[in-house]
C-alpha cells in the first residue's frame, strides 16, 4: 500500500482550513498541518515536509502568502510544489504570485472536483520536472565517464586538469591562510605543473604497429604512477603526452629533483621480443602563480619550452622563463603594426555562416577578424588577437567589429529581407571591462540595430574564472535582448555542471570533437550526450568545423541544430556573403 500524499493548508480563515481539511481527506490526500501565519508556516513545513502545499496570497503576517511560498522555496534544498488559493482579481498581486512559477491556483470558493484536478496538475508537473533533472544528472554522469578518462590508460585527461588544479588550488590556500604568521618559512609558495612529451612514441608505432606502442606506452604510465605520490595529478593530453601536477612546494628546486627522478627511472629500455625499446622523452615545468593564473596557461608555458626549443634534446627538462620564447622579435614587429592597423584600416570582418540542418539555410553569420598587414601579409588571428589583448589594444579592436558588423547588417537589411543573426566573440579583457554594457549598448544604438540579432559568444575558460561577476554581466546583457552562446565548448577542459548556472542560448561543441566524429566513437558519444543535455537546457546547439559529409549526417540524425565548417563555406568576406546568401537561401 503507498503512502499518502501529504498537503499543508496555509489559510487565513480557520473555519475555510478545516473545511479544506475535510475535503483533501475524502479524495484520499493526507493534511499534515494547518496554519495562519508566517511563523507556524514555515515550522509547520520545515517538519512536516509535505509533498504539496496549498497557500492562501491573505495571510495573518506582514509578508503575504507570495513573499511566504519565495522564502520557502529559497530555504528548501528541494522545492515544495506550491498552489495558490485566492479570491483576488488584482492583476498585480496576480503578477507577483505568477513570477514565485507557482504550480496551480484555485479560486475560492472552489469546488471539490476542480481542487482535485488542480492538485493532480501540479504533481504532475513537478514530477516531470524531477524525472527532467535526473536525467540532466545521469547524463552528466555518464558524459563525465566518458569525456574525462583516457580510454587507453584510464587517466584523466584534459577535460578534468581544471577541476583537478583548483582542488590542489584550495588545498595551497588552505595551508596559505592556516600558517599566514610563519609563511616565509614554512608554508609552500609554488605549484608545479610538468609537461611530459613522449612523441618519439609516434616512431615505435609507426614500426611495431598501434597494438604494441598502446602495451608499452601503457607500461610507461605504470612506471610513471610507480614513481610519483598519490597525491600527485597525472592526465593524459592528446597523443603521447602527459601533464602531471604535485602537491605545493616551497623551493623550484624540488620540482627540479622530480624532474630528474623521472628522467631517471622512466628512461630505462622496455623488453619486446627480446628486444631493447628505449623510451625517449622531455619535461617542461612551470610554476603557479608567477608564471601564469590557469591551468591552460600553465601547461601551454610548459609545453612551449619543449616544442619550441630546438636545442633542448631528447631525456632533458627546462624550465620556463618568460624571457625564453623564439619569437620574441617577430612578436615586438607585430606589436608595432598593431597600433597602426586601424588607422590604416589593415582590418577586415569576414563571415562564416551558420546554416540550420534541416533547411540547409543561412539563419546567421559568425564575425571573424582579419588582418592584411603589408610586412606580415595575412596575420594569423591566434597570433595577432593575443598580443593584442596583452598590449590592452583588443578593446579598441572589438569595439571596431561591432561596429563595422552592425553597419554591414544594415546594409544587409536592405537588400535581404530576412534578418539573420549575427555572433560576435568577445575576449577576456573586453569582457572584464567594467564598461562592457555601456560600450555594447552605445554602439547598437549608434546604429540602429535591434539587440535581439546580436549574439555575444565567450569561451568557458573565461566564465568559471569568475562566475558570480559573470552571471550579473550576462544578465545585463540579456535584459537588454542579446542572445548569448559558449564558444569552443569542450576546450576549456572544465565541467559541464556550470552549464545550469549561465543564462546561455547556445552551446557551440569545438571543432575538435566533431572531426571524423562518425568514425570516432568515443567523440559521437560526447556529442550525442551533450546535445541532449543542451536541449533539456533549453540551448540550441552548434557544431563548429564540419569538414565531411558523414560528419554533417551524424550531426544531423543526432538533432543538432545548425552547423559552421567548410563543407558550407569558409570565412568569406562581406560581398561574397551578400552573393552566397541570394544564391543559398533563394
Amino acid at each position: 500500500m503507498t503512502n499518502p500524499i501529504t498537503i499543508f493548508i496555509v489559510e487565513d480563515e480557520a473555519i475555510a482550513a478545516e473545511s479544506l481539511k475535510l475535503d483533501l481527506e475524502k479524495i484520499g490526500y493526507k493534511v499534515v498541518g494547518l496554519a495562519d501565519n508566517k511563523k507556524d508556516a514555515l515550522s509547520g513545513i520545515y517538519r512536516h515536509k509535505p509533498n504539496l502545499i496549498l497557500m492562501d496570497i491573505k495571510i495573518k503576517s506582514e509578508d503575504d502568502g507570495i513573499t511566504l511560498a519565495e522564502e520557502i522555496t529559497r530555504k528548501t534544498s528541494h522545492p515544495i510544489p506550491i498552489i495558490y488559493l485566492t479570491a483576488y482579481t488584482d492583476q498585480d498581486t496576480i503578477k507577483r504570485a505568477i513570477q514565485t512559477s507557482p504550480y496551480g491556483f484555485i479560486a475560492k470558493p472552489y469546488k471539490v472536483e476542480v481542487l482535485e484536478t488542480s492538485i493532480n496538475i501540479a504533481l504532475n508537473k513537478y514530477h516531470q520536472i524531477l524525472d527532467r533533472e535526473l536525467k540532466l544528472i545521469e547524463q552528466q554522469q555518464k558524459l563525465d565517464a566518458i569525456s574525462k578518462y583516457d580510454s587507453l590508460t584510464q587517466l584523466p585527461n584534459q577535460l578534468s586538469l581544471v577541476e583537478n588544479f583548483n582542488a590542489i588550488l584550495e588545498v595551497f590556500y588552505q595551508q596559505i591562510n592556516a600558517n599566514a604568521d610563519n609563511y616565509e618559512e614554512t608554508i609552500p609558495s609554488l605549484i608545479p605543473i610538468f609537461y611530459l612529451d613522449f612523441s618519439r612514441f609516434n616512431l615505435i608505432r609507426d614500426e611495431l604497429g598501434i597494438d604494441v606502442s598502446n602495451s608499452l606506452f601503457k607500461a610507461v604510465v605504470r612506471r610513471l604512477k610507480a614513481n610519483l605520490g598519490e597525491d600527485v595529478i597525472i592526465a593524459k593530453l592528446e597523443h603521447y603526452e602527459f601533464c602531471v601536477i604535485t602537491e605545493p612546494i616551497r623551493h623550484r628546486q624540488s620540482a627540479i629533483d622530480l624532474a630528474e627522478t623521472l628522467l631517471e627511472k622512466i628512461t630505462p629500455p622496455l623488453i619486446y621480443k627480446k628486444e631493447k625499446i628505449y623510451i625517449d622523452f622531455n619535461i617542461g615545468i612551470s610554476f603557479y602563480p608567477i608564471q601564469g593564473d590557469s591551468i591552460n596557461e600553465l601547461l601551454n608555458n610548459a609545453k612551449a619550452v619543449v616544442k619550441e626549443n630546438n636545442g633542448l634534446g631528447l631525456n632533458q627538462y627546462e624550465v620556463y622563463s618568460p624571457a625564453f620564447h623564439t619569437n620574441n622579435k617577430n612578436e615586438v614587429s607585430l606589436e608595432s603594426k598593431l597600433h597602426d592597423a586601424l588607422e590604416k584600416e589593415e582590418f577586415e570582418v569576414f563571415y562564416q555562416p551558420k546554416v540550420d540542418i534541416k533547411s540547409n539555410k543561412i539563419v546567421g553569420v559568425e564575425a571573424l577578424l582579419r588582418w592584411n598587414n603589408d610586412t606580415h601579409n595575412n596575420v594569423s588571428p591566434a597570433i595577432f588577437i593575443p598580443i593584442a589583448e596583452q598590449i590592452g589594444l583588443i578593446d579598441k579592436i572589438g569595439e571596431w567589429v561591432l561596429n563595422k558588423t552592425c553597419e554591414h547588417f544594415k546594409i544587409l537589411e536592405k537588400k535581404y529581407p530576412k534578418k539573420l543573426e549575427v555572433s560576435v566573440n568577445f575576449s577576456p579583457r573586453q569582457f572584464n571591462d567594467k564598461l562592457l554594457e555601456q560600450k555594447i549598448f552605445k554602439i547598437l544604438a549608434d546604429n540602429y540595430f535591434n539587440p535581439h540579432y546580436l549574439e555575444i559568444e565567450l569561451t568557458e575558460s573565461l566564465l568559471v574564472k569568475n562566475p558570480s561577476l559573470a552571471v550579473k554581466k550576462l544578465n545585463k546583457l540579456k535584459s537588454a535582448g542579446l542572445k548569448i552562446a559558449i564558444d569552443d565548448f569542450g576546450k576549456g577542459y572544465s565541467s559541464l555542471g556550470y552549464l545550469q548556472h549561465f543564462n546561455f542560448d547556445t552551446l557551440k561543441i569545438d571543432r575538435d570533437f566533431i572531426k571524423n566524429i562518425d568514425a570516432n566513437y568515443k567523440n559521437a558519444s560526447i556529442v550525442r550526450c551533450l546535445i541532449q543535455m543542451a536541449h533539456q537546457l533549453n540551448l540550441k546547439v552548434v557544431a563548429e568545423g564540419v569538414e565531411t559529409p558523414g560528419e554533417l549526417n551524424f550531426l544531423a540524425n543526432n538533432d543538432c541544430d545548425f552547423f559552421q565548417g567548410y563543407l558550407f563555406s569558409r570565412p568569406i568576406a562581406f560581398d561574397q556573403l551578400i552573393d552566397l546568401i541570394n544564391l543559398r537561401n533563394s
